[in-house]
């Protein structure tokens, strides 16, 4: 191979040779950026959905009766009925704990009334747990599974399903909330109308 051939054959060859290796590593640089990017958008989106978890809903209940710090309480959207006496400073020793269901869900405006031993609570009804009927309506929001179990086509597994539903996603706010439950069709909806109230 003549002189001038082999400085022409390995210019060619050098030139080759940069070429592959600028690509090589502008592709290793673009990836380095790629994933930087996806690392930053992964830790805002991150932060993103746990400010938002944050975000709690408060409710207000007045507390009256045998407790400690009867009064009007903010506590959190899914409390019970133990947290709102927890936070009035608990129960007097002559109250009647028996009448009252602990395990309650919490609505927002909701009076608990707790009564002392030997109190007739009827005096109270519409007020907390004692009472959760208006007008022959159900309090779809306030009523346990026995209850809910009275409405027209309603069984124990539906009723069990509304009251799963509720424990996890809050009060149903209207009728058609109840689309949301397991079970609950239109046809279910149009019998139920006229038994429920969401208070």
């Amino acid at each position: 191979m003549a002189k001038k051939e082999y400085v022409v054959f390995s210019g060619i060859v050098v030139l080759l040779v940069s070429v592959v290796l600028f690509l090589h590593f502008r592709n290793s640089e673009e990836e380095a950026i790629v994933d930087l990017f996806q690392a930053d958008l992964h830790t805002v989106t991150s932060e993103t959905d746990k400010s938002l978890n944050n975000q709690e809903t408060f409710i207000m209940i007045d507390i009256k009766g045998a407790i400690a710090r009867p009064g009007v309480y903010e506590l959190k959207q899914g409390d019970r009925v133990y947290h709102a006496i927890d936070k009035a400073g608990g129960l007097l020793t002559e109250a009647d704990e028996q009448q009252l269901n602990l395990a309650q869900l919490l609505q927002d405006e909701m009076v608990i009334y707790v009564p002392v031993q030997g109190e007739d609570v009827q005096s109270f009804q519409g007020m907390n747990s004692v009472s959760s009927q208006s007008e022959g309506k159900i309090a779809i929001n306030q009523v346990e599974a026995g209850e809910i179990e009275q409405l027209p086509g309603i069984g124990p597994s539906k009723a069990a399903a509304i009251i799963s539903y509720r424990d996890e996603h809050g009060p149903f706010k209207d009728i058609n909330d109840l689309l949301n439950v397991s079970g609950i069709g239109p046809k279910s909806i149009e019998n139920l109308e006229e038994y429920l109230i969401f208070n």
